[in-house]
């Protein structure tokens, strides 16, 4: 799987060191949370640490082994909303919502505590079909101007 290339050149713009440090802890974590290491979600986080920030006005996207990140949050996120194990919060859940991975599909979900019976009874679909979707829209340099 391959990163978007406006996501590439978006990120090559960063402060910072946004080039991932240690990819085995990567592929660790992946193998726990029992993410094939050739989808889309995996190419990114082996290649980049964040967290990230968007030029939207929106929560910052987590990298995957920061001490707040996605393997941090996911005990609280799970006891918290009951959320099936497949499902990983890529951002917090300050402003009642969240962007959720789902790691079964490789969708993203734009996650409104408001309806969260409807998103359980599985009636809300995933906004980005795809993980580079979600990449693409999250990081639009046109976004905010």
């Amino acid at each position: 799987m391959t990163i978007p290339d406006d996501v590439h050149a978006h990120l090559s713009k960063q402060t910072g060191n946004v080039e991932r440090d240690d990819p085995e802890a990567v592929l660790d974590a992946l193998d726990r949370l029992r993410i094939s290491r050739d989808t889309e979600f995996a190419a990114f986080y082996l290649a980049y640490q964040g967290p990230f920030i968007s030029r939207r006005p929106i929560a910052e996207l987590w990298d995957l082994l920061d001490y707040s990140g996605i393997v941090a949050s996911l005990d609280y996120v799970r006891d918290r909303y009951e959320f099936p194990d497949h499902l990983l919060p890529l951002t917090s859940d300050e402003s009642e919502g969240m962007y959720l991975y789902d790691a079964l599909s490789g969708a993203v979900h734009d996650y409104d505590l408001s309806r969260h019976t409807r998103f359980m009874a599985g009636e809300i679909d995933a906004r980005w079909v795809t993980f580079s979707a979600f990449l693409t829209w999250y990081f639009d340099d046109e976004a905010g101007s």
